[in-house]
């Protein structure tokens, strides 16, 4: 850098500070906050920020939580071959104080601390502007990290992020598993989802349980304390999952089992069903996530993921016209044809497309093309072509197209 000014010779003008300016964003660059402590054991709730990210930039927002000050686990070679040793030669656990005062011959690494933290969560997607704080128990302290990833002409900035917990939490712990952990493809299956609930003097309780499912349950059955049925209200009931109001939680039924029966349709492998549980008196709290593991000792699995008992390359299930005929002519009666159909085992997102044809094989249009899960999925077709014409009455062929990693597979109704 080069300055140049008139020879300052009366004394009239001095320099006190002065600033330089690049052209463009800095390629990359991370954040990562301290550790934040709770201050106890708390449920953790919502992370929520506020982001402004050009198009060819990228921020990738993650967190991680845990029981301790220090996330990391801190190794002294003992010199016994490659042995090494988390604690000093006092025999007490390595800080990253004690650590740095080791010999540099005796300094064996620094790996994260895997019994009492959880790993770094998977980035977040920023237009959303919230989502889950990742963690499968209540912990008492959180660390944010933010990825900055710029070009010269495009950057990204993060205004803000916060979180909510809930402290205490509802239950120190509440252990869940669903059994059966195999399920027939598109079949309703009966489910019961286990909980275990662990309840200290100051823990708030819960009395109402949520669970995911892949489609709406078909219904929800029962549900048992320590195999004795306890009457339920159902609160919520849709395609995301459903709520159960149950006979109140508290320190008095620490370690009671607690089992919720309901019926529901699996179209992939690996199917998650997560839970929660919460106080509906406290409607300000944050909703506790169940922790996966073993709740009864004879049920295999310790898991609350879902697998199928035949995976086949089949991708399209059940396919079904309803009704089969309709007549669109204004009445309000049979208008439009809802075409109705079962993906199986996608893993991610695929794309489909339900396209309609005449019989000499003429492309009509499209009635519906966009990404799609495995699930119970529907399209609607109001007799009209591409352009938005009413067309004839007579037959017609609809042609339902799923791309696959193995090409483009198709199904047609006549």
């Amino acid at each position: 850098m080069l300055f140049e000014a008139p020879e300052n010779t009366q004394g009239i003008w001095e320099i006190a500070e002065f600033e330089i300016y690049g052209k463009g964003f800095t390629p990359t660059a991370r954040y990562v906050s301290n550790v934040l402590d709770l201050g106890g054991r708390a449920a953790l709730g919502e992370l929520s920020w506020g982001s402004q990210v050009d198009p060819s930039a990228q921020i990738e927002l993650s967190m991680r939580a845990g029981d301790d000050s220090d996330p990391n686990t801190y190794w002294r070679s003992t010199f016994r071959g490659d042995e090494r040793t988390r604690l000093d030669t006092r025999g007490r656990p390595l800080t990253l104080r004690s650590y740095n005062r080791l010999e540099k011959a005796q300094q064996a690494g620094i790996s994260p601390d895997t019994e009492n933290w959880e790993g770094w969560s998977a980035a977040y997607d920023l237009t959303r502007g919230n989502a889950p704080m990742q963690g499968t128990q209540p912990r008492q302290f959180v660390q944010i990290r933010a990825n900055f990833r710029s070009t010269v002409e495009a950057g990204g900035r993060l205004h803000f992020v916060q979180f909510a917990v809930s402290r205490p939490p509802m239950a120190s712990l509440v252990l869940a598993e669903i059994a059966p952990v195999l399920a027939t493809t598109g079949v309703a299956t009966e489910f019961t989802y286990m909980l275990l609930p662990r309840l200290e003097a100051e823990d708030l309780g819960f009395d109402t349980i949520e669970i995911d499912t892949p489609t709406q349950a078909q219904g929800i059955d029962a549900v048992r304390y320590s195999g004795e049925e306890v009457a339920f209200a159902v609160r919520r009931l849709d395609e995301r999952g459903f709520a159960v109001g149950v006979p109140r939680i508290d320190q008095a039924r620490d370690g009671e089992l607690i089992e919720v029966v309901f019926r529901c349709e699996v179209f992939k492998f690996g199917t998650l069903f997560s839970g929660r549980v919460y106080d509906s008196t406290r409607p300000q709290e944050v909703r506790q996530v169940v922790t996966p593991g073993e709740v009864v000792e004879l049920v295999e699995g310790n898991t609350l993921s879902v697998g199928l008992t035949h995976i086949a390359e089949q991708v399209v299930g059940a396919l079904r016209l309803v009704p089969a005929a309709f007549t669109p002519n204004g009445d309000q009666i049979n208008d439009a044809v809802r075409i109705e159909y079962d993906l199986l085992n996608v893993i991610g997102s695929a794309e489909v497309a339900v396209v309609l044809y005449d019989l000499q094989g003429t492309r009509i249009g499209e009635v519906f093309r966009g990404p799609a899960q495995s699930g119970q999925f529907a399209a609607e077709w109001d007799g009209r072509d591409g352009t938005g014409v009413l067309l004839a009455p007579g037959l017609y062929v609809l042609r339902l197209e799923v791309e696959t990693d193995g090409g483009t597979k198709a199904w047609r109704i006549d």
